[in-house]
């Protein structure tokens, strides 16, 4: 696949890049997945429910939410697939949990659901993607024993679509290609620099 030196002029573009991401990621030996879409005002139900469609063509596919507020509302809103929405407590204490030849996507999963969906993740057998996960506490303290099992929990997972704008800059990720670096001049981006992996805040500063 070619690495897309352009980023995409609209929402629906940006979905077909992550298909694009997706597909190829079915045949990765790594299980853990994110998808990050970082700019305000997205419906990341509708995100999560176009990713459960692309996985749907050939998985098993279910989607967990932290609380069951959240379930009971995305249960309203696709009642045909009411039976695969779960909580991360009630999916963990689910048969699926040991679904091999399933897919799960997780919906915006924050650091004090970090209790619930640990042990979730853990017990998977299936193949599971993370929609703008935030796995880390800045609240908690350096050196703690937490804070160190929550790093080792961030390092199994890997990046399949990224998309953030930036101060008169943009960051785009799409598996399997390099990240991609975009800087703003007269309201057009254009490509600046590529990295193998996520470029720090020093990396994309020097870079523009």
């Amino acid at each position: 696949m070619e690495t897309n030196y352009r980023l995409p002029k609209d929402l629906n573009e940006s979905l077909k890049n992550m298909e694009d991401a997706i597909i190829p990621s079915l045949l990765d030996s790594n299980k853990r997945f994110t998808i990050e879409f970082n700019f305000e005002g997205l419906k990341f139900n509708r995100i999560g429910i176009t990713i459960y469609k692309i996985l749907s063509k050939n998985n098993n596919v279910f989607i967990t939410f932290a609380d069951q507020g959240a379930v009971a509302l995305a249960q309203r809103d696709y009642p045909d697939i009411k039976d695969k929405i779960f909580t991360f407590k009630s999916f963990n204490e689910s048969n699926n949990i040991n679904n091999i030849d399933s897919a799960m996507i997780s919906i915006l999963p924050q650091p004090y659901d970090f209790d619930s969906f640990e042990p979730m993740s853990d017990n998977y057998q299936g193949t599971h993607y993370s929609l703008n996960p935030k796995f880390e506490d800045a609240n908690i303290g350096i050196g703690s024993v937490i804070r160190e099992r929550r790093k080792n929990f961030v390092k199994t997972w890997n990046n399949i679509y990224f998309l953030q704008p930036l101060n008169k800059a943009a960051l785009m990720h799409i598996y399997p290609n390099n990240w991609l670096l975009f800087k703003e001049e007269n309201n057009r981006y254009f490509f600046k620099k590529e990295f193998e992996i996520k470029p720090d805040n020093e990396s994309i500063f020097v870079n523009l």
